[in-house]
């Protein structure tokens, strides 16, 4: 029999708090890791998934990491964290219960990061049938609904009992043959840390998923924000020794010259091609949900999600147009659902990001039961961008005699003389002029045009001030 080469992918279990996410990681684990299964004494203390839990087990030629996200709405942010790092996701819904507002909200991180999603409806072991079929109608909607997840299959399960395990493996199998996962190891290494601990014996330990490149025992590497340089010690990948690892590989990674206590959820383990920068402000080009109903305004304090990190930020919104022949960055007063723009964002700490970066923005000052991610985007610069704040002014134009003249524009000859040099525009007739001089000491303009222009005709002076 020829032997497969085991490939290794991440799968998101994603859901409402209570729909039975981990009643269901326990009946699919073989090997338990990193804060799986609610071990760690805070999710025990409080009954909930807090933070990300991981386990595996083995489906034909796939080497299968779960990633447990929490349901609790307080907890988005750490299931929109989740959501970078897999490649395919079950949502998990109560057959009884239905879809709920966090069942809403992690459909919509998968939609939005189109990332490959499979519904399992579960506790069909105490649901009717008719709470069952009322369940798959909603969701087959709610499914129907989404940019990329129309076509997504409904799987009917008891975590509890076991029931229609074994369907739900075979199309999260098909689903896994059916995509084409690709893991970039030729770039540099960029691994995100999300535990780190100490064992005796052995040192500090740091577990994560690799997005890109690869690591080798014996590599000297860098741990971003903190600029602090280790050296690997080894390298577990599924509780066995390896002398190497690459991108999509759940590992733990012993390292020399550092205390777990200097590390934290935003950490990123690097090396020295790295492109990764460590800054508290970016631009990024974004577009507003259209399900989201509220507002969003210049200086607003909003969170924004990168990687397995949300922190506050600062939003600017702005749009390139072109005045007078020049594009300028201009200030919008606010976006709502369906704008899509640029954003400047000023974050309340440092991070480690790169162009090309996913980000989520989100009002977790609204209420858990209504929609509070509000957008998504992607990093598009680390510029530094002067926002500018459009001035749009209205004039006439007034033929007396043998004179021309703009009236309006300014109220007295000093404003007017500030405006020579300054284009202006004929809408009705899409003609240019120049300001030129000023005319009496009512702030009367002399303009010439490359058109002929009539009495009463209206004329347009944009101009841009600094905004903020």
């Amino acid at each position: 029999m020829e032997n497969k080469k085991m490939i290794n992918v991440n799968v998101g279990l994603f859901g409402h708090i209570d729909h039975g996410k981990t009643e269901l990681a326990r009946q699919l684990t073989e090997i338990i890791s990193t804060s799986a299964l609610d071990k760690p004494k805070e999710s025990q203390k409080r009954g909930i998934t807090i933070d990300l839990g991981f386990s595996s087990f083995i489906l034909d030629n796939y080497r299968i990491t779960l990633v447990d996200a929490p349901g609790h709405s307080e907890l988005i942010r750490t299931a929109v964290g989740a959501g970078n790092i897999i490649d395919v996701a079950l949502l998990v819904v109560d057959a009884k219960e239905g879809p709920k507002t966090q069942t809403g909200e992690h459909l919509l991180v998968l939609d939005l990061l189109n990332i490959p999603t499979i519904v399992v409806i579960n506790k069909i072991d105490i649901a009717s049938e008719e709470e069952i079929k009322r369940t798959e109608t909603f969701m087959r909607q709610i499914l129907n609904s989404t940019t990329n997840l129309k076509d997504s299959k409904i799987v009917k399960i008891s975590a509890k009992t076991g029931k229609n395990i074994d369907i739900l493996k075979k199309e999260l199998k098909n689903l896994l043959d059916s995509i084409n996962i690709k893991r970039d190891i030729d770039s540099y290494l960029k691994m995100p840390i999300d535990h780190a601990f100490k064992i005796k014996g052995v040192g500090t330990v740091v577990a994560g998923t690799i997005h890109k490149g690869k690591v080798k025992v014996g590599d000297t590497l860098r741990v971003l924000p903190i600029n602090h340089e280790v050296k690997v010690k080894s390298i577990q990948c599924f509780k066995e020794d390896v002398d190497e690892a690459y991108a999509g590989d759940r590992v733990g990674i012993s390292l020399m010259n550092i205390e777990p206590e200097s590390l934290f959820r935003g950490c990123i383990l690097t090396d020295e091609n790295t492109k990764l920068k460590v800054i508290d402000k970016f631009v990024a080009k974004v577009k507003i949900l259209n399900l989201f109903k509220y507002n969003l305004t210049p200086k607003m304090k909003v969170h924004i999600n990168v990687g397995l990190l949300t922190v506050p930020a600062t939003i600017i919104p702005y749009k390139i147009e072109k005045i007078n022949d020049k594009e300028e960055p201009i200030v919008l007063n606010e976006i709502v659902g369906g704008d899509s723009c640029y954003c400047i964002f000023k974050l309340d700490k440092k991070i480690v990001v790169e162009e090309g970066d996913k980000v989520l923005i989100m009002r977790l000052d609204l209420p858990p039961n209504t929609l509070r991610i509000c957008g998504f985007g992607e990093v598009v610069s680390f510029e530094d961008v002067e926002v500018k704040k459009l001035v749009v002014k209205e004039g006439k134009i007034v033929k007396k005699k043998d004179k021309i003249y703009i009236e309006g524009l300014a109220k007295s000859k000093a404003s007017g003389e500030k405006l020579i040099g300054e284009k202006v525009y004929v809408p009705d007739k899409k003609i240019w002029g120049v300001i030129k001089g000023t005319f009496g000491t009512k702030g009367y303009l002399i303009a010439e045009f490359d058109g002929n222009v009539e009495g009463g005709e209206s004329v347009i002076l944009k101009r841009v001030r600094k905004w903020g």
